[in-house]
């Protein structure tokens, strides 16, 4: 029984469920809403125009499947009916029109829709919110008791305006204030003179007195050349005429022959050169949006006032071409009207899109001409390139194999003499300290070259005129004026001309490639890529050579400077054990026997001679002290530790002048802040090390230190002498350096910290030591 009862329910409860889903019920009904658009001024007032057109553009983002909008407008025209009996019809009007109609949200713009509102919009309009814009003259107090009104304040701007105008006018002695004495301008010109006081120099303000409109005119158009007008309002003369808003400011930029600035965007177009300005638009795009969000929900009431400004810089393109403002002055981020039609500007993607297809079908048009003379020339190409690749594998070759020598390089010019028929060819290196050449190798014709080796005046060969790729021809008289040129047989030639290719390696200027004679009149120099190519392998390989040759020569330096540090280390602990034993030994000694003597004399009562055994020892312990000072000063110095370098070196060469016979001058600068205590000793030990040799060997009378810190970081340490001299090149390479190991060892130390080490001497004049070391900023 139960089970024929449920049954039937079960299979209605399914019929009305499918039904559901069948014929699903519309939940979501669009919401229609009206707004009413309270505008103060009548319709063609451009501010009033301005502000519609931005309420009209923010209510089109209303979304049309959740809401559909209902607008109402409504011109007060208070700008020409602005009296008490006309507002009281006014509201009668509007009573009895919308008596049936129910707004959710209300637009006033401007200050006489805000203010009709708060009179008579209990009596009118009772329970709809307000969303007021443009208003000027608003104060907190007003809303008292007013709720359910919220919007936006108009802020004009008047000292950006000020600033802005000075900034594109500099020399501005005078800014004329054009005001009326309306009630409007009354209240405008309160806020405009507690702006002006925050100015730096209030006194460039002028403000026009009662003025009929031909006497303002006249005023403005003999304004001295340094002067500036700003437009606040004119719309009734002294004579009681009345002027609407633009044609007031029409009639002043006409007579104007200074620039005119204002405050609100509906006054460009009419002569004003721009501003700071309040815009329509903007104040009622966003008192759209606030009327949006108050009919999707939001209560009025938690809708604050917007007391932020939305004002921007504008400017009139035709006043910045009369007045000579440009573009680029503008403040950033400035709207610029009346710019005249740009083609280009108009239609810029068109126009690149022409010169594009242009430039394309042009490249393709000379890279089939290119292909069509490249492909004439392929065979000469590949022969060039193939005789490039055969000496350059030669080369490269004898550099991996460890075999480059002056013969290889002999063999690489007998080729290219093959080549190009040339009846001589050499290569010299440079040495630019010495201002000379070196011949490395040479070929000729006959069999008959410049030594290898020969030394050569290294300006014969225009090393000034010798740049990276760059080959030159030497001709006529500069050609027979080099001296080597001149050592080749007569049959050789070469006086009449030669090539010379440079060697550059790592962007370094070493030497040049040299060939002479062509036989081929119609021999040109184009053709010499090929040798463009050997002098850069040969370049390569030359200093490749240098720096092998360097590496094995710094390794045996660095043999006997090991070998030199140990000896130097047994040489000291000898010392040491020298000054431990027979110097500070025996004063301890000595001291012992004294104490002891001393003791027995107390025991024995015999004490009338301890005074003088007590100052015995204590002169013994005192020297003690002296000769233990004096090994540790030689070991490290403490003050370099505790004083720094440039106490330290005075302290040096006090002591050292006491003991020599020489005039010891230093010029150092304090630093600001110490180097590290790695550069101090490093500079320390080489002074020590450069005084030594000079003591030695140079005979100076006269030294002189020089110790500075550059603005780029480097510390400058230099000694110079004027002693015997030397010549640097003999004495300090190869087995010569086994006696300078002190000198090889400081370079190697100052090469750790990053520095460099140069030594420059000449026999007869003297010794220079100077390095150069990061020491920071």
């Amino acid at each position: 029984m139960t089970d024929r009862v449920l049954l039937p329910k079960f299979f209605m409860l399914l019929v009305l469920y499918l039904f559901s889903w069948a014929y699903p019920a519309h939940s979501q009904v669009i919401q229609e809403q009206n707004i009413l658009i309270l505008h103060s001024f009548h319709k063609g007032h451009v501010w009033n125009d301005s502000i519609s057109e931005g309420i009209d553009s923010g209510l089109t983002q209303v979304d049309p499947a959740a809401m559909r909008l209902r607008v109402y407008y409504e011109y007060m025209d208070a700008e020409r009916f602005d009296n008490t009996r006309q507002m009281s019809r006014l509201s009668d009007f509007l009573k009895e029109k919308y008596r049936q109609t129910r707004f959710d949200v209300i637009i006033a713009t401007d200050d006489s829709a805000f203010r009709f509102l708060l009179d008579e919009k209990k009596k009118l309009f009772s329970e709809s919110p307000v969303v007021f814009c443009g208003v000027n003259y608003y104060e907190e107090f007003e809303m008292f008791g007013h709720d359910r009104f919220t919007g936006v304040v108009e802020r004009i701007d008047i000292l950006e305006t000020v600033r802005t105008a000075l900034r594109l006018h500099p020399r501005t002695k005078e800014i004329l204030v054009v005001v009326d004495q309306t009630d409007t301008s009354i209240a405008t010109l309160k806020t405009i003179v507690s702006s002006f006081k925050q100015m730096d120099d209030a006194s460039i303000f002028r403000f026009i007195p009662a003025m009929s409109m031909e006497e303002l005119q006249e005023e403005v158009s003999s304004l001295p050349p340094a002067s500036l007008v700003l437009f606040v309002n004119f719309t009734v003369d002294r004579t009681g005429r009345e002027f609407s808003l633009d044609e007031g400011l029409k009639r002043v930029a006409q007579a104007s022959n200074s620039p005119i600035y204002t405050f609100w965007d509906n006054h460009l177009g009419n002569g004003v050169m721009g501003g700071m300005m309040a815009s329509g638009s903007a104040h009622g795009k966003k008192a759209a949006e606030i009327a949006l969000r108050i009919m999707a929900g939001t209560p009025v009431q938690a809708i604050p006032v917007f007391t932020k400004s939305l004002n921007r810089h504008m400017f009139d393109y035709n006043q910045m071409i009369r007045f000579h403002i440009k573009e680029a002055s503008l403040p950033s981020g400035a709207e610029v009207i009346n710019v005249p039609f740009s083609f280009y500007q108009t239609y810029k993607k068109l126009v690149w899109s022409i010169v594009l297809s242009i430039t394309v079908l042009s490249i393709i048009i000379f890279i089939l001409v290119v292909n069509t003379f490249q492909r004439k020339r392929v065979e000469t190409s590949l022969k060039y390139y193939s005789n490039q690749l055969r000496v350059m594998n030669r080369i490269d070759r004898a550099v991996l194999d460890g075999s480059f020598s002056s013969e290889t390089v002999r063999r690489v010019l007998k080729y290219l003499r093959d080549i190009y028929g040339a009846f001589w060819a050499c290569v010299v290196v440079f040495d630019f300290p010495r201002t000379r050449a070196t011949v490395v190798a040479s070929d000729t014709e006959s069999g008959y070259g410049v030594p290898e080796g020969e030394h050569y005046p290294m300006d014969d060969f225009k090393p000034e005129r010798l740049t990276p790729g760059k080959r030159i021809v030497i001709r006529g008289i500069e050609a027979a004026q080099n001296t080597m040129v001149a050592d080749f047989h007569a049959s050789e030639g070469g006086r009449d001309g030669y090539v010379s290719m440079p060697l550059v390696a790592n962007d370094e200027l070493i030497g040049c490639l040299n060939l002479s004679r062509f036989p081929d009149p119609s021999f040109t120099i184009e053709n010499l890529d090929t040798i463009k190519e050997v002098a850069t392998s040969l370049a390569v390989a030359i200093q490749s050579v240098n720096l092998m040759q360097a590496t094995v020569q710094h390794g045996h330096e660095l043999e006997r400077l090991s070998a030199k540090v140990v000896e130097m280390q047994e040489t000291t602990c000898r010392k040491i054990s020298f000054e431990l034993h027979d110097e500070i030994g025996q004063a301890l000694t000595a001291a012992t026997l004294n104490l002891a003597a001393m003791e027995k004399m107390i025991t024995t009562g015999k004490g009338e001679k301890i005074v003088d055994l007590l100052a015995d020892t204590e002169e013994i312990v005192s020297r003690l002290a002296e000769q233990a000072h004096d090994l540790s000063v030689n070991l490290w110095p403490p003050m370099l530790r505790d004083f720094g370098l440039v106490p330290t070196l005075r302290w040096y060469l006090s002591r050292i002048e006491e003991k020599v016979d020489m005039v010891l001058l230093l010029d150092a600068q304090d630093f600001d802040n110490r180097p590290s205590e790695a550069i101090e000793t490093t500079i320390y030990r080489l002074a020590q090390e450069a005084l030594n040799n000079i003591f030695k060997y140079a005979e100076a009378t006269r030294v002189e230190i020089f110790l500075s810190h550059r603005p780029d970081g480097m510390i400058v340490f230099k000694v110079i002498d004027d002693g015997v001299g030397f010549e640097p090149e003999e004495v300090l390479s190869g087995h010569k350096m086994t006696d300078k190991l002190g000198l090889l060892g400081m370079r190697e130390r100052i090469a750790f910290l990053g520095g460099k080490l140069s030594i420059w001497s000449s026999p007869g004049q003297g010794t220079c030591i100077s390095t150069e070391i990061q020491g920071g900023e």
